[in-house]
């Protein structure tokens, strides 16, 4: 049988001819290219009838809150030798977090390359997401076992990517030697740039790897970028060669179209939306449907949230969701917050407002009401309803870390009793510990004569044994938190999880306490991670078989944990992997998944 004239001449080819009448990379940078990471401005276009949307200071790059910086900036010198092993690349030493050169000592190459992928890269647990970013990050020697050189930094640089963690994108790509070699290293920088709207390196690096990789990502991203440059001729033909190829991508053809023609199409649908997508649809100023926030990838959704392009309600819950996950600067959210208009009608009724409605709208009223409320207690008003909407709709840690600068703000008074545990659970997780042990303060001198603040203080204790470990406490104080929990739905579900926490961070449990959660059923259903997997994690961080396996033990325990984190786990698999982590040195970050714990479950 004989080729096809095209086939025959192959795609490669000619798309290395039409390289060389390529335009140069200025003319794709009408674009705006900005470095990766780097925030874009999040001010929607102006709606009708709205006032212009006041200017707002730049966003900083979106380093994870309360991540270990990464040294220099960002910007790391390197090794360039040709002998370095690319897999051992990373950019966090111990002493700036990272897990030690020799973290994967003792564990196998194939089962880091088979457990790796499949880290829980959407969860909302800043503390598991912290553990997951050093994990990645490390400086390190490479596990032991046949691998093909440079497979696992490009899957670490991927599994960055999909975190929606850019900075850490760009610091390990940097750190590692000979990654221009490394088409899958360059997709993900590709990918990374296009979500970041740098669209001028984007093509650059489109522009190098079309003359060594005959694949359709690079043909597509070619056209895109001869499109921006309006060398519509040469991307139709190279749309013409996908066509005969066989490619199936209507959105991209419907994009290409749209940019040669000027005008804004419409797409009826868009749930798994591509980087290249986004990009190519922001370019051709297409209005971005609504199920294509039903993507579950961080990065994405970031992207959804800045794109000007998408309806503000779309924005806002994207810009959520991305918070949530790590992916979006918490000031990013706020400015977003900032930057709906609302009527005077719902400025001067937020409450009532957020009442009949309960999404992100909401949170952007309540939000916008308590920064320019001068008054402490409106703002706590607003600040509570807000917290407790957030609560309702699982975005709790996320709403608190919106609002902590109006937390900040608000200090513990008399008449701010009723606001206090609000407050101090709040505080507690937002890492304000000096201000949460205030609020408390003020509820211990309320108790010495209000019976009802005696019976808030005694509730909130044991959450502020494990998040602040107070010197004021003693094991009773469990005795009469279970008499004042006792009698509340699901308090039986609680208690076991407390007293799982305190055993876990060895705190001593008295044994009553214990045998009173008897009466209750004697067997519960648990999704129990697979016992492989259980007792590789008991063998990992046990030093009887030789040294702890450090990277394993964390790896392990992400796993066990799962995208619902440690607020959705059975107290059995939360307590294993605390202690496991405990055994390992991270004494610390344990506790942090315990207070994690704990809040999630309303204690």
């Amino acid at each position: 049988m004989s080729a096809s004239p095209v086939n025959s001449l192959g795609l490669a080819a000619l798309f290395t001819a039409v390289l060389f009448l390529a335009v140069p990379a200025p003319a794709w940078a009408q674009a705006g290219p900005a470095p990766l990471g780097a925030p874009v401005r999040l001010t929607p276009p102006p709606l009708e009838g709205a006032p212009p949307a006041p200017d707002t200071p730049a966003l900083p790059a979106p380093n994870p809150p309360g991540a270990p910086p990464l040294p220099g900036g960002g910007t790391v010198q390197i090794d360039t030798l040709t002998s370095v092993d690319p897999d051992s690349a990373g950019v966090l030493t111990e002493g700036d977090g990272g897990f030690g050169i020799a973290m994967w000592e003792g564990t196998d190459r194939a089962l880091v390359d088979l457990l790796l992928p499949r880290l829980p890269v959407n969860v909302a647990s800043s503390a598991m997401r912290d553990l997951m970013r050093r994990l990645l990050l490390s400086s390190t020697a490479a596990p032991k076992g046949e691998s093909r050189k440079g497979e696992l930094v490009a899957l670490r640089v991927g599994l960055l990517a999909d975190m929606g963690d850019f900075s850490g994108v760009n610091a390990l790509l940097d750190a590692t030697p000979g990654r221009n070699k490394n088409d899958q290293m360059m997709r993900v920088e590709s990918d990374a740039r296009l979500l970041a709207n740098d669209i001028a390196r984007s093509c650059e690096l489109a522009t190098a790897q079309i003359q060594k990789q005959d694949n359709p990502y690079w043909q597509k991203a070619f056209i895109f970028c001869q499109a921006l440059a309006g060398e519509h001729d040469k991307a139709a033909l190279g749309v013409a060669l996908l066509r005969e190829a066989g490619e199936d991508d209507p959105v991209f053809f419907t994009l290409v179209d749209a940019l040669a023609s000027g005008k804004p199409p419409t797409l009826e649908s868009l749930p798994n939306p591509s980087p290249l997508h986004l990009a190519m649809a922001r370019a051709a100023k297409a209005r971005l449907p609504a199920d294509v926030i039903s993507t579950d990838r961080p990065g994405v959704l970031r992207t959804i949230a800045i794109s000007p392009n998408a309806p503000v309600e779309l924005r806002l819950e994207a810009a959520e969701r991305a918070e949530a996950a790590g992916a979006l600067p918490v000031d990013a959210l706020r400015q977003l917050y900032t930057s709906i208009p609302f009527s005077d009608e719902d400025l001067a009724n937020p409450l009532t407002r957020a009442e009949a409605e309960s999404g992100p709208l909401s949170r952007a009223l309540l939000y916008r009401t308590s920064i320019i409320q001068t008054v402490p207690t409106a703002q706590a008003e607003a600040v509570a309803r807000a917290l407790a909407l957030a609560r309702e709709g699982g975005r709790y840690a996320s709403t608190v870390r919106a609002f902590l600068p109006v937390l900040k703000r608000i200090g513990p008074s008399t008449e701010l009793v009723w606001f206090a545990p609000e407050a101090v659970r709040a505080l507690m997780i937002g890492g304000l510990p000096e201000a949460a042990e205030n609020w408390l303060g003020l509820l211990r001198a309320s108790a010495l004569f209000n019976t009802e603040s005696g019976a808030v203080l005694g509730a909130l204790m044991p959450v502020a044994r494990l998040a602040l470990t107070t010197d004021d406490w003693s094991p009773d104080m469990l005795g009469a938190w279970w008499e004042g929990e006792k009698s509340r739905e699901g308090a039986r579900e609680r208690a076991a999880l407390l007293y799982t926490l305190f055993e876990s961070l060895g705190e001593p449990v008295p044994q009553p306490l214990w045998e009173a959660l008897f009466d209750g059923p004697d067997r519960t259903t648990v999704a129990m991670p697979h016992p492989a997997l259980w007792y590789r994690l008991a063998s990992a961080s046990s030093a009887e078989d030789g040294a702890a396996r450090v990277g394993e033990t964390v790896l392990l325990s992400l796993l066990a944990l799962g995208e619902g984190g440690p607020g959705q786990v059975d107290p059995v698999i939360l307590r294993r992997v605390l202690t496991s982590l405990g055994a390992i040195g991270l004494e610390k970050e344990a506790r942090d998944l315990a207070v994690e714990a704990a809040l999630s479950a309303g204690l």
